[in-house]
């Protein structure tokens, strides 16, 4: 099953390289190798402080912590197919950095844990009295 993936992978690699080079020329090509190899690096180079921002918002609960996990797999997975030469590479590697796409990859890849962030409801019939001597 991995061979006939990396197969499909390594197809698709040549067919959209191909073609890019078809209509930018092969110089054209080597430096979008260029760019996106160093955009990758440098993702990887500041990825401390996008995890930080991330980080910021799990403690406000404006994203949960498998959502904190998977951005930041994501986003480094996707830094470094930037760095590998290749079109397809490239464009699953932006489609990794967009944090929407990845958080939708990543639920449908890895199961999704049942949690609850609901505050304890209060019981109405227990009454709170100071007793004093």
């Amino acid at each position: 099953m991995g061979l006939l993936i990396f197969l499909g992978y390594m197809f698709l690699e040549i067919l959209f390289s191909y073609e890019f080079t078809k209509i930018v020329t092969p110089f054209g090509f080597f430096l979008e190798i260029l760019i996106s190899a160093g955009y990758g690096i440098y993702i990887i180079k500041t990825l401390q402080f996008s995890m930080y921002e991330n980080l910021i918002l799990v403690m406000r609960r404006e994203i949960t912590e498998e959502d904190f996990m998977s951005i930041g797999l994501f986003k480094l997975v996707g830094a470094i197919l930037l760095i590998i030469p290749g079109i397809f590479s490239d464009i699953v590697g932006i489609l990794f950095l967009i944090e929407p796409i990845a958080i939708i990859i990543a639920r449908k890849i890895f199961p999704r844990r049942n949690r609850d962030y609901k505050t304890p409801q209060k019981d109405d019939d227990i009454i709170d009295v100071e007793i004093l001597e």
